[in-house]
């Protein structure tokens, strides 16, 4: 059962300035790319223009096309888009934007999670940038080596506004100006007459984290992640294959018919948890009158485990975020006491954000696990004498804490 859904965003120019009158064309991301890298034209979901403030909105059709909606039932309910936008500066240099939004298609008695929370998103704003990539990108070898999950904490902040995938440092980098000449108050025309295609160039498996448990004192410490890929990922995007930045979020709510985890860790035990997803390196090629260009997408697929590779494994050690210290540096509202032998799970309604979750093909890549009924971090009791003291990331135990921590 599907509904009409809505999905709404906004476009400017590199300066902030609103792009208006724009048109903006929806594809669905998960249109099958052939794994040989050979390419297609994306399908058109629909049109939008832009408003005088640069916002946009599409209302999809009650009844999707079969092949729109299988997308959707194969995702959790949520249809996910592609919106971007294409036009040429009056030299013809081309102007380019994409941004990435989920439809909550499933409503009534067909209702989940993923579709209320697509339904509830905030609408992103992306700014447009030139394109002069005229010799596709591919990634370097090295950058499909899996690298240990070194960092320390979960965070509500994204990965860097700006990163590159060799790690070399974005500070004097201007998306705006090529060659000299900056575009970032140039206006293009409003779309039209550019032709895109897509395909991939490579694919690969990276260990992704997920969720976390704590554990301190005597308390033991318990995660699963079962069945579905019940997260958002931050997607990024880029022009010129080396300078990549975080444009819109999707879900992947699509089956993984496993369920991994761990229970009964501890006492005094906190890690990550990470699993193998397949992601790919995506070739959107644009062709315009006289010349083709090139952008890129890093794009999250499925649950996959390489060849010889762990079906889930531990990630970095996250044991200075429990103890004395840490509850005294807590916000007071947020703490709790957990009786002995009692336990707390964090289920449906709440979430937690990882800035950086994963490096997919040297880019750092944002992600919001959505817990649920067979999503959860558990932490249990013990008999000990002393008191178990626990307290939220983010917020209340019994609100959206995101992490229990624990003392």
């Amino acid at each position: 059962m599907s509904a009409a859904a809505t999905v709404k965003g906004a476009f400017t120019l590199g300066n902030g300035s609103p792009l208006a009158g724009a048109t903006v064309t929806l594809t669905p991301v998960d249109e099958a790319l052939p794994a040989d890298g050979s390419t297609i034209t994306p399908t058109t979901v629909g049109t939008a223009t832009t408003a005088s403030d640069g916002s946009w909105s599409f209302t999809l059709p009650s009844t999707l096309p079969s092949k729109l909606q299988t997308y959707a039932d194969d995702n959790g309910g949520v249809l996910s888009l592609e919106a971007s936008f294409y036009g040429q500066a009056p030299d013809g240099t081309l102007l380019t934007g994409t941004d990435y939004v989920d439809a909550g298609v499933a409503t009534g008695a067909a209702t989940t999670e993923g579709s209320a929370a697509a339904r509830a998103e905030t609408p992103q704003t992306v700014a447009i940038h030139p394109d002069v990539d005229e010799t596709q990108v591919t990634p370097a070898d090295s950058t499909l080596v899996d690298s240990a999950d070194t960092t320390d904490s979960a965070s509500d902040t994204s990965a860097n506004t700006w990163q590159s995938a060799d790690g070399t440092s974005t500070a004097d980098f201007n998306p705006d100006k090529v060659d000299g000449v900056d575009y970032s108050a140039v206006k293009p025309d409003l779309g039209g007459g550019c032709i895109p295609t897509k395909h991939i160039i490579k694919q690969h498996d990276y260990y992704t984290t997920i969720g976390e448990g704590h554990a301190f004192y005597d308390t033991t410490a318990a995660f699963e992640y079962n069945n579905t890929l019940s997260s958002t990922w931050g997607i990024a995007t880029s022009v010129d294959g080396a300078h990549w930045s975080i444009t819109g979020k999707i879900s992947r709510k699509n089956t993984t018919g496993h369920a991994v985890g761990f229970s009964n860790q501890g006492p005094r035990w906190a890690k990550r948890f990470q699993i193998p997803i397949e992601y790919q390196d995506v070739d959107h090629q644009v062709a315009c009158p006289y010349k083709t260009t090139h952008t890129y997408s890093i794009v999250p697929v499925k649950y996959d485990i390489p060849s010889g590779g762990a079906v889930a494994r531990y990630g970095a050690d996250v044991s200075s975020k429990d103890g004395p210290t840490p509850f005294r540096n807590s916000n007071p509202a947020y703490r709790a006491v957990l009786a002995k032998k009692t336990y707390a799970t964090i289920t449906s309604g709440n979430s937690i954000t990882y800035g950086v979750a994963v490096k997919a093909f040297g880019v750092s890549l944002s992600l919001d696990t959505e817990y649920g009924a067979s999503h959860y971090q558990k932490i249990s009791a013990g008999s000990g004498g002393q008191e178990h003291d626990i307290w939220g990331a983010k917020g209340k135990i019994s609100g959206n804490p995101g992490v229990i921590y624990s003392y």
